[in-house]
């Protein structure tokens, strides 16, 4: 990734910004910490399990919200 910087007083900043977006939509950052130690294929499986648990238990609840009202 690469980001050029003018002269100016708010080029750097906006440079930075700019930089920081880019690497938010490249999504290095949570591959990078998903790489950083080994997880055997049976804890991914666990992991995974419970994430979707996670998100199922938190769209019933989302749905119990809107039947209320």
């Amino acid at each position: 990734m690469e980001v050029t910087v003018r002269e100016g007083k708010d080029e750097l900043s906006k440079a930075l910004k700019v930089f920081n977006s880019m690497v938010k939509k490249s999504e290095l950052i949570p591959e990078l910490k998903r790489r950083e130690f080994f997880l055997k294929p049976s804890k991914k499986r666990i992991a995974k399990r419970q994430e979707a648990l996670r998100r199922r238990k938190r769209e019933e609840k989302r749905l119990a919200r809107q039947k209320k009202y």
